[in-house]
């Protein structure tokens, strides 16, 4: 059984090596080494605070998001830092889960960014719940590709206030 059909561009990025996916239109811009700032009696997924020309973004740590250890991440990591719900009303045609969009910045800090991708290949469906201790509500399916199975991320369940909230 098939899931949905993929976005028709993708950012591809790893942590802790598995692959993931988000839509590209989700995508703000990509920042180099960011400075992380901790914040006290933050939930266990928040890592800090980065200041960004002005601005304050959430920073969260995609590994415990999805309900793995979380690990150290390497020099090269990056942070994926997202658009809000105004940026994405602006768009012709936003991604379909822009309606969970939150209206901060938040990014993500992952090891390394990959490739864009362009595909119109269907989605095989995410992972059963009963399988993992995932939040598999952040999963929007999986790709099969030649360098293995690429998780495609569902961005507007990933940073929704009302899930992150609930974790």
């Amino acid at each position: 059984m098939k899931a949905a059909s993929t976005p028709s561009h993708l950012l591809t990025f790893r942590t802790q090596g598995r692959l993931y996916a988000c839509d590209l239109l989700w995508v703000h811009e990509i920042l180099r080494q960011p400075g992380v700032t901790e914040v006290n009696c933050a939930p266990p997924e928040v890592l800090g605070l980065i200041h960004l020309r002005g601005q304050i973004l959430t920073a969260l740590d995609l590994d415990r998001r999805l309900g793995h250890p979380p690990a150290p991440k390497p020099p090269s990591a990056r942070c994926i830092v997202f658009k809000t719900a105004g940026e994405l009303a602006r768009l012709t045609t936003p991604p379909a889960d822009a309606d969970r969009a939150g209206n901060d910045l938040v990014g993500i800090l992952v090891d390394s960014i990959g490739d864009i991708l362009t595909t119109t290949q269907d989605l095989l469906p995410p992972p059963n719940d009963s399988l993992s201790k995932l939040d598999t509500a952040c999963f929007a399916g999986v790709l099969a590709r030649p360098e293995g199975l690429v998780a495609l991320l569902n961005i507007g369940h990933l940073l929704s206030p009302s899930a992150l909230a609930a974790t």
